[in-house]
């Protein structure tokens, strides 16, 4: 096992461990964040603190796998793959729909956990959209500055739509 692998499987146990801690410590962290003098509403910032965690270490991950393996972005499932997440991103969103209106509409907040795996879902196969249509479409650069450029890209995407779309 390389160190790469290592830093790949650290980030990720990470990231699962936030989201626990996040659950079992919902109450805090909202009470911690409502007593800061903030203009941002606290489910907001928690909000926002996951898209940006679950995006560059969802970047991170694939930056150590090209590092480990050289030709990763050069493989040839990176001229279709634009095709293929948006097939599977339509078929999720469809499969969200449905699942919203049967499982999702009676959630409590024990059940909060569920939304979140959705939401990394989400947010993992957005990136991956962004960064095959980069490395697609792209201009020619090296795999590092595709990697934090994509991700980039992505969280500048999500935050605007996600805050500036529903006020209009």
């Amino acid at each position: 096992m390389s160190k790469w692998t290592g830093y790949q499987l650290g980030i990720v146990c990470v990231v699962i461990a936030g989201l626990v801690s996040k659950h079992f410590y919902i109450i805090s962290i909202h009470e911690w964040l409502e007593s800061l003098q903030s203009w941002m509403n606290p489910s907001i910032a928690i909000t926002f603190v996951c898209i940006i965690v679950t995006v560059w270490s969802m970047a991170a991950v694939l930056y150590w796998q090209d590092r480990k393996n050289t030709q990763f972005f050069t493989h040839k499932i990176w001229r279709v793959l634009p095709a293929i997440l948006g097939v599977v991103f339509v078929l999720s969103l469809i499969g969200f729909i449905v699942l919203g209106v049967t499982v999702f509409s009676s959630i409590t907040q024990d059940q909060q956990w569920q939304i979140d795996i959705v939401l990394l879902y989400f947010l993992t196969l957005m990136y991956l959209f962004v960064l095959s249509v980069v490395q697609r479409y792209g201009k020619v650069r090296t795999s590092e500055d595709l990697i934090v450029y994509s991700a980039n890209c992505t969280v500048l995407v999500l935050l605007i739509t996600m805050f500036f779309i529903p006020n209009i």
